[in-house]
């Protein structure tokens, strides 16, 4: 692999708030604490000895867990067992339980989360840092989490089950399974990691053990430690936080109130709290709570609690309450001994709203690490993109700019009109200066005839880059399939392709040679030409 980088604004694809928070803007800095440096850990860690972690219940919490697969192998075991000690701190990304590994970025996160952890370790040999996949087995967005895109297909599971995906049973998803030993019949590397798919969907009952059963199997090697937040001890140590949520609204308030001055600095904000952010979970439903005085209710339900009821049920069963997107992150880092998040730029945003809550709550704030983003070219598309004469940075521009600038350059034909339009500026503005001399109002409708010439003048500029484009069609429509191929229904190929695609062409390898190419403390955009 051959790794090239642009920079994340010349892709185009990030918005402000996230570039001024690469770039150390004044503006953010309230909004966040330590910066994404190595050398500002050794600080990040002192801070986090200030908020004592549980590591007993964490370490005997993850023992339990892996027993759904057969218990912990032996990196990960060593790491569990290590998040016991004091000088053991995490560094953990989340994401959703998506099937086959949904789009690329879900490898990418994890593969700088891992990397993350090992340039820790190099940078302070007393301390010990363990990677961490924080499993949202509780989010409920069946839409997002069943489907998956390859070779230019949709796959969607169509099921009747609702509720927290990670509790749906995952056997309904071994007919994929089927049609995947078709499609890769004559892959047998691919054909056994399809095969790996299918036994974490049929031997391990539920979305959540799958999940954590495909993701150890490609990445336990790492030391990659799997939590799922769905767990009744670990929950019931938060129940305080649920309390104050549900009965005192401070989520609500405090972000809120930060929400309120991102705004007033022009930021768009990425979560509005509600004044009740956990959800009740129980038997296929995961619907909001909410208030009315002193009853409360579970949205599009029958069920109903008074204060005392709904006190009693937390007591009694802390498994029945779920964290929205407010919660879950205070939730994360009041279980974990952490010191970062590696997230998106949508993820990111929305941490950047939770600094003043987390700390009312007495809990320690991240630091904030945005994840590597990756562009993979295959050999074919980076031969195809060399007889065009085209770098990987020119992709990142709009197809029609890209074909237009392409074909300017191997063209002989000056199409510009630059000179054409001072020449019309001119000649208007010395007539408008006569015109003034004589009727004011001759000054106006010169403007009026100024704008319509300018328009005609452009619309002949289109004419001649439509018909500049004609002559060089076949060159026009292999543009087209590149664009269509690297950046697929106009999303970054990351949010799009699926692991299985560049597997079935590099192998099981493909994984390292992906750890070898991330990059934790970079803030570019990464180009990846494949070999």
């Amino acid at each position: 692999m051959e790794r090239s980088t642009i920079s994340l604004e010349h892709t185009n694809r990030f918005n402000r708030l996230m570039l001024d928070y690469v770039n150390g803007d004044d503006n953010l800095k309230q909004f966040y604490g330590f910066k994404h440096d190595v050398n500002n850990y050794r600080m990040q860690m002192d801070s986090r000895k200030q908020f004592p972690v549980d590591r007993e219940l964490l370490a005997n919490a993850l023992l339990k867990q892996y027993e759904s697969i057969g218990g912990a192998q032996a990196e990960v075991l060593r790491n569990i067992e290590s998040l016991r000690e004091e000088n053991t701190f995490t560094v953990t990304t989340g994401h959703q339980l998506n099937i086959f590994t949904g789009p690329l970025y879900f490898v990418y996160k994890i593969l700088h989360t891992i990397k993350l952890a090992d340039e820790l370790r190099k940078a302070y040999p007393t301390n010990h840092f363990v990677p961490i996949y924080w499993m949202n087995t509780e989010d409920h967005d069946i839409e997002e989490v069943g489907q998956f895109n390859l070779f230019g297909k949709k796959y969607v599971w169509e099921t009747e089950q609702t509720g927290a995906t990670g509790r749906m049973r995952s056997a309904e998803l071994n007919t994929f399974c089927d049609q995947l030993e078709e499609v890769f019949s004559n892959n047998p590397e691919t054909l056994a990691l399809v095969a790996m798919f299918r036994t974490a969907y049929s031997d391990f009952g539920n979305l959540a053990a799958a999940t954590r059963y495909f993701s150890n199997q490609l990445f336990a090697k790492y030391g990659l430690v799997i939590i799922d937040s769905d767990d009744v001890s670990l929950k019931r140590s938060f129940t305080s936080f649920f309390k104050k949520d549900i009965f005192d609204n401070e989520a609500f308030h405090l972000v809120r109130n930060t929400n309120q001055r991102l705004e007033t600095a022009s930021y768009h904000v990425q979560v509005n709290p509600r004044e009740i952010n956990a959800f009740y979970l129980k038997d296929g439903v995961r619907n909001r709570i909410l208030a009315s005085g002193n009853k409360f209710k579970v949205f599009q339900t029958d069920i109903r609690f008074s204060k005392e009821a709904l006190l009693a049920e937390l007591e009694s069963h802390p498994e029945r309450f779920s964290p929205n997107v407010v919660l879950r992150p205070l939730f994360q880092e009041f279980i974990l001994p952490n010191l970062a998040y590696v997230g998106g730029a949508g993820e990111l945003a929305y941490w950047l709203q939770y600094k003043d809550y987390f700390s009312q709550m007495g809990v320690s704030f991240p630091i904030l690490s945005l994840r590597n983003h990756f562009l993979l070219i295959d050999g074919a598309t980076a031969d195809r993109m060399e007889e065009l004469k085209l770098l990987p940075e020119d992709m990142f521009h709009s197809i029609d700019e890209l074909i237009k600038l392409h074909v300017l350059e191997v063209s002989d034909a000056d199409i510009s009109l630059d000179e054409q339009s001072q020449l019309l500026v001119q000649l208007y503005d010395g007539l408008k200066e006569k015109a003034s001399q004589i009727d004011e109002s001759l000054v106006a409708a010169l403007d009026a005839e100024q704008t319509r010439m300018q328009q005609s003048l452009d619309q002949w500029g289109s004419r001649f880059t439509r018909s500049l484009k004609k002559n060089f069609e076949v060159t026009v429509n292999r543009i087209r399939k590149l664009d269509k191929k690297l950046f697929p229904n106009g999303y970054l190929q990351e949010r799009h392709d699926n692991l299985f695609e560049f597997y079935s062409k590099y192998g099981p390898e493909l994984i390292d040679e992906l750890y070898e190419v991330s990059v934790p403390f970079s803030t570019e955009f990464h180009i990846v030409e494949m070999k």
